[in-house]
């Protein structure tokens, strides 16, 4: 579906449940914040559930279903420049997936394991050993030891705004796909975070609704 196709579903719907109209631009606002809602639910539940009553709390790497939801947002092997141990995050960092120096692998400590990390008789930080450590903060990473001058950061980015592009014809406003910015997520995706949208505007419906629409989408061109 592209973004004129579930803005024309939209319409549909709040047509059928007398609910008013719906601006493109209101459309375009709903939508993006919905989007972002639902990846901050899928980012949520790092170590928020569990398998079960007594099961481990499922991570978000281990979580394959998830990982392929947000793969689109995923920027691998982002260079970061290290000065004094410090390096800040990208201006579109949204969650670490992974972080390596030289190839090796960076452990993430708490700030209150540097000083046992740093005495540590066995594995301390060392380039030498290849064995590096950091620690994290809303602006950036702090790494040990600090003569760390480079890392490559694997990381999820938020998800780019839709926007229903449209061009005057005959004073009225028509839907131009190539000044529209279509969704990058999934169809599956695509359909929830719609549901979500509809929901926060009070719009009711049944999920064969979105199925239903689909096909006369294909059916008619329209």
């Amino acid at each position: 579906m592209t973004i004129d196709d579930i803005y024309k579903f939209c319409l549909d719907l709040i047509k059928k449940n007398q609910a008013g109209g719906l601006k493109a631009s209101s459309f375009q606002y709903q939508w993006n914040d919905a989007q972002t809602s639902y990846q901050d639910d899928l980012l949520g539940r790092f170590q928020l559930r569990s398998n079960g009553k007594t099961g481990f709390n499922t991570g978000l790497i281990e979580d394959e279903t998830i990982l392929q939801k947000l793969s689109p947002f995923i920027t691998s092997n982002s260079a970061l420049t290290v000065t004094a141990g410090v390096s800040a995050k990208p201006a579109n960092f949204v969650y670490r997936i992974g972080l390596r120096v030289g190839g090796y692998d960076c452990y993430k400590i708490l700030q209150s394991q540097i000083a046992s990390v740093n005495n540590s008789v066995i594995d301390p930080p060392s380039a030498a050993t290849n064995t590096y450590y950091f620690y994290e903060d809303k602006n950036g990473f702090t790494f040990l030891p600090s003569t760390i001058t480079t890392a490559a950061l694997d990381y999820i980015v938020s998800p780019t705004d839709v926007v229903w592009g449209y061009s005057i014809v005959s004073g009225r406003q028509v839907y131009d796909s190539a000044t529209s910015v279509q969704s990058q997520w999934d169809s599956n995706s695509n359909r929830e975070i719609t549901k979500r949208m509809l929901t926060n505007l009070g719009v009711s419906f049944k999920d064969a609704d979105m199925e239903n629409f689909g096909k006369s989408v294909q059916l008619t061109g329209e």
